[in-house]
């Protein structure tokens, strides 16, 4: 009862039958990495200037890599989503 209620639309077909959509997966693959590259270009161009502001000195300044801005992009979409 509770599973026909949730599930609704072309949804249920879909997992009676057992299909995996690679395509979908794909596509979540791909937003998850360019959520990542998003994460590390923005973190890395705005942190040098707030740590420059705030009177800090910007060589201490260690730019994020591609994992580290993964990492986070997929702990916040856990945390929050």
């Amino acid at each position: 009862m509770l599973h026909k209620l949730i599930m609704y639309g072309g949804a249920k077909d879909t997992l009676k039958k057992g299909k995996f959509d690679l395509n979908l997966f794909i596509v979540l693959v791909v937003f998850f990495l360019l959520r990542a590259l998003a994460v590390q270009y923005t973190y890395n161009s705005v942190a040098p200037k707030l740590i420059g502001n705030w009177g800090h000195d910007k060589s201490e300044f260690r730019p994020l890599n591609f994992n580290e801005a993964l990492m986070f992009s997929l702990l916040i979409s856990f945390l929050f989503i």
